[in-house]
């Protein structure tokens, strides 16, 4: 008969891994209750809409083809006004001429500015430029310059005989790049023009012949 001390007892020792291993499980287990939860509460004040999954939302429902398809279906199912996330980030869709009226004439101020980005931060010095400013009283100020100064047909016009210029240089090259048997990259010859039209108007000189400036060389421009 056996006795106790002879039978063999199962041992478990937990090593650096293991434990390392349960304490990303917990720390992810907190992570997604919190990120449910914050969530749930946040879509309490939102329109209807389908379930998002974690992390990646609603984009699995979009799908590769016709999304605009897809959200017409879903508005049928969860009215002209729905919420969907495109991963963390929450999105309200509009899908009637009746709901678009109340954003874009009657909400218009509310729903008329930009939404605070890190690129806007930076290359507009801070929100300082009509595209990503934030509608106030600077957004308007430097709209009126923009309408009374910069972009009055009379002061466009001042520009036109450049802008021909620089659009006849642009169908020269092409012509000559096809003379030459290379293919005409649409993309370098439409950024060309526009960096030209840009430098001529502000700077009165080209700076895009044959190929982009380097950086030095638009630097020392300031």
């Amino acid at each position: 008969m056996a006795t106790l001390a002879s039978i063999p007892v199962a041992t478990f020792s937990w090593s650096l891994e293991g434990f390392v291993l349960l304490g990303l499980v917990g720390l992810l287990t907190i992570a997604a209750s919190i990120f449910l939860f914050s969530r749930k509460s946040f879509d309490s004040q939102l329109p209807p809409g389908p379930t998002a999954w974690p992390i990646i939302g609603n984009l699995h429902q979009l799908g590769p083809k016709n999304p605009h398809h897809i959200l017409w279906e879903m508005s049928k199912k969860y009215g002209p006004v729905m919420r969907l996330w495109l991963g963390s980030h929450p999105l309200v869709v509009v899908s009637s001429a009746q709901a678009a009226a109340e954003f874009v004439k009657v909400q218009d101020k509310a729903w008329g500015g930009r939404p605070p980005s890190i690129a806007g931060e930076i290359f507009s010095y801070n929100y300082r430029n009509v595209v990503w400013a934030p509608y106030g009283n600077y957004w308007r100020h430097v709209r009126k310059i923009c309408s009374l100064e910069l972009l009055t047909p009379k002061r466009l016009e001042t520009f036109r005989a450049p802008r021909a210029e620089e659009l006849s240089q642009m169908i020269k090259t092409m012509f000559q790049d096809g003379e030459k048997g290379e293919a005409v990259n649409l993309q370098v010859k439409l950024g060309h023009l526009s960096s030209n039209n840009i430098t001529r108007m502000l700077l009165n000189k080209r700076y895009c012949i044959i190929q982009i400036p380097n950086l030095h060389e638009i630097n020392s421009l300031s």
